[in-house]
């Protein structure tokens, strides 16, 4: 800087000095701001997109599932267990979406309860249960096909539920 500016700088009014400091503190706020609101919403983008993709996760097997059932390639016994593991996931999921977001109309646990109950309940499953695959009537297996309707439904209705959802504030502990 050349003895000319310095003088310049020197001579500012307090005014001047006070616009100075207020463009410089105003932008930093600013930025500062920007930053913050950055970050929260890729945060809470990054989880929403996790929880999407579980449920995408969860409709891929349930197809893959129906379409053994439906082609009666499946055995009573893998059927049980496969309820019991997607039973374990989808409870926990249904809980972590509801403690992250604020959304409890949907659950995915009861759907997937009711269609296990159902399916566990016909009497194909039953008569073959000892047997190497289950071979169920075609009543029976458009029963399955409208419990995988219902449950493929609840399933998109959370992923809009989770895109639209604001995410619920974490309680903070009062411990004296």
């Amino acid at each position: 800087m050349d003895s000319q500016g310095l003088i310049l700088l020197c001579n500012l009014q307090i005014s001047d000095w006070i616009d100075i400091a207020n463009i410089l503190i105003t932008s930093g706020i600013g930025i500062w701001i920007a930053t913050i609101v950055q970050n929260n919403l890729t945060k809470g983008r990054y989880l929403k997109e996790y929880f999407i993709n579980e449920i995408k996760d969860i409709r891929d097997l349930y197809k893959i599932f129906v379409n053994q059932l439906y082609t009666n390639s499946t055995s009573a016994v893998y059927t049980k267990d496969w309820f019991k593991i997607m039973s374990e996931r989808i409870k926990n999921l249904d809980n972590l979406i509801k403690t992250n977001f604020k959304i409890d109309k949907i659950d995915l646990t009861s759907k997937h309860a009711e269609i296990q109950q159902n399916i566990t309940a016909m009497d194909e499953f039953n008569e073959d249960y000892k047997k190497e695959v289950i071979k169920f009537s075609n009543q029976s297996k458009n029963e399955i096909l409208k419990l995988h309707t219902e449950l493929s439904y609840k399933l998109t209705e959370m992923v809009i539920e989770i895109n639209s959802a604001k995410k619920r504030r974490k309680k903070k502990n009062k411990s004296k």
